[in-house]
């Protein structure tokens, strides 16, 4: 369903975004722009989202099998989760507005950032629940399957709140999530070959990938 660009946003007063993103996005954005609410946890919550992923587990043992022994997988985490949570907190907004303009979005990059900020909240539990999800026991199992229902609610959540900050339709606000990731992608990749030629720079070299027999 389309989201009316004459759509007045709420007027009743301010609400609380930590509690009402979670169930109605839309409104609660439009509610975030009209009161100026939002601004000040918007680039925290980006770069928070960046920071944690890093920091998993399961991404930290993945970083153990490249790097070389003794190197400090901790250290490594924490500096590629602030690349990328710097990347999500000041291109990833920039990018989903770039790709909503080309759908014909009519909303301003504030509305962009916050779109993309609160909407990441599910998937932000879901990596502080990360930590529990190693072994195989049942809850371990139950725990990876929440947090899969968690990254599926915080893609919902964008669709629904870029729809509204750019008044454009579901449809064309999904499109612009795709594009504006794909391009997120490639920064990613860019990133890290950046990275990469760093640590060569600095004696550090990935350990070589398993032979295929």
């Amino acid at each position: 369903m389309p989201v009316s660009p004459s759509a007045p946003a709420p007027s009743s007063g301010p609400v609380n975004p930590w509690q009402r993103m979670w169930t109605a996005p839309a409104p609660t954005l439009l509610n975030m722009l009209q009161f100026g609410q939002g601004d000040t946890w918007a680039r925290p919550l980006l770069l928070g989202a960046g920071l944690l992923s890093s920091l998993a587990p399961q991404v930290r043992e993945a970083l153990a099998q490249l790097l070389p022994a003794g190197t400090n997988v901790l250290n490594v985490a924490v500096i590629s989760g602030l690349v990328l949570g710097t990347l999500q907190a000041l291109g990833w907004p920039l990018m989903l507005q770039g790709a909503a303009r080309l759908l014909g979005g009519q909303g301003s990059l504030r509305a962009s950032r916050l779109a993309a900020a609160w909407s990441s909240l599910p998937v932000i539990v879901s990596y502080l629940l990360a930590p529990l999800m190693n072994g195989e026991s049942v809850g371990a199992a139950l725990l990876s399957s929440l947090s899969l229902l968690l990254s599926g609610w915080t893609l919902l959540l964008l669709v629904q709140s870029l729809a509204a900050a750019q008044r454009l339709t579901l449809l064309k606000s999904a499109l612009s999530v795709l594009l504006g990731g794909a391009m997120l992608l490639i920064a990613l990749i860019c990133a890290g070959f950046v990275a990469a030629l760093v640590l060569v720079a600095l004696g550090v070299t990935p350990q070589q990938f398993p032979q295929l027999p």
